[in-house]
């Protein structure tokens, strides 16, 4: 004895309909997966315009330095004028002063990472910079090249 069973099979349209909902719904995901991406893409071209623009490094009220940076496409180039700093044992900023050249040094390389800029500056000065608000930064140095 065989067992079977009854299946009802779909008529040509409903497996037109079938192909059409399926082909609808695999459109729907890819236009949904686009449109996402632009939006994460659009949220990192805001965050590098806010980094865009003139900024005056100050410490104890006396401005000692300053950092140009301008949106070029996706990437953030610029430059920074040189100054003269020490740290404490503690790694603290003790003393900062303007250099005597006051020709700026190209930014060499930056990167973007969620709300933090790392900055390379072609004499080696690494450092990275977050926005407190509109108007302020905070600036974290990492390396100090020996002649500052």
């Amino acid at each position: 004895m065989m067992l079977t069973e009854k299946r009802t099979s779909l008529s040509r349209a409903g497996l037109i309909g079938l192909a059409l909902a399926t082909s609808f719904l695999f459109g729907s995901s890819t236009v949904l997966a686009r449109a996402v991406s632009l939006q994460e893409a659009s949220a990192s071209n805001n965050t590098a315009q806010m980094f865009a623009g003139t900024w005056h490094w100050i410490f104890q009220g006396h401005s000692f330095a300053t950092m140009i940076l301008v949106k070029n496409g996706s990437a953030i180039t610029g430059s920074v004028t040189e100054s003269k700093i020490a740290l404490d044992d503690e790694g603290e900023l003790s003393r900062a002063d303007p250099s005597d050249n006051s020709v700026p040094s190209q930014i060499k390389k930056t990167k973007l990472e969620d709300n933090a800029l790392h900055v390379t500056v072609v004499d080696g000065l690494e450092f990275i910079v977050t926005l407190k608000d509109a108007t302020h930064m905070l600036k974290y140095i990492r390396s100090v090249p020996h002649q500052i």
